[in-house]
């Protein structure tokens, strides 16, 4: 889950204001803003590794308190190391808003950096092949591979040869 602490709200117009996936005049946070206000101001562009294209949910905390969660829908990059996400507030009744909002911070560092990861088994999801692991992405080691000649098996025979002439034929590139 990605944590994001917010700090005092403060414009950002000039800078931010026309930018095509975050635009935006304020960023940060103070006691009267709405939950959509909260969330525009947490969509900053971050400085972000590739794991975060992992994470399912954005935890807000505003103060010492966790304020809204996210679930999040799509990425976008600017640069090389700059991100910033789009999603969907979660409400009461998902097992995640009602298990954090109004938490204290679970993020215990003394860091100045207001992101952070925390691990949390609301961020696992299943296998793809079907086997039921949970895993953090999209396949357990190895599983990818499982899922594969599962398909070369039901639709080629069990022959790899017939699924390599068959993508040729559809014009796949295999290099």
């Amino acid at each position: 889950m990605l944590r994001i602490k917010l700090g005092a709200r403060r414009y950002v117009g000039d800078e931010e204001s026309t930018d095509h996936f975050l635009p935006r005049e304020h960023a940060g946070w103070d006691p009267t803003l709405t939950d959509e206000e909260v969330y525009e101001a947490a969509r900053g562009w971050w400085r972000l590794s590739s794991k975060a294209n992992s994470e399912k949910y954005a935890m807000i905390v505003c103060g010492d308190t966790i304020r809204l969660l996210v679930a999040i829908d799509e990425w976008a990059s600017r640069g090389d190391d700059r991100r910033a996400f789009r999603g969907r507030i979660l409400q009461p009744g998902h097992e995640v808003h009602d298990r954090f909002i109004g938490q204290p911070d679970p993020v215990t560092s003394g860091s100045r950096n207001p992101v952070a990861y925390y691990a949390d088994e609301a961020d696992l999801g299943h296998c793809q092949c079907g086997c039921g692991t949970r895993v953090r992405g999209d396949w357990a080691p190895g599983h990818d591979q499982i899922a594969i000649h599962r398909v070369i098996n039901a639709n080629f025979e069990g022959s790899v040869r017939q699924f390599i002439e068959w993508c040729r034929t559809q014009g796949l590139k295999l290099a």
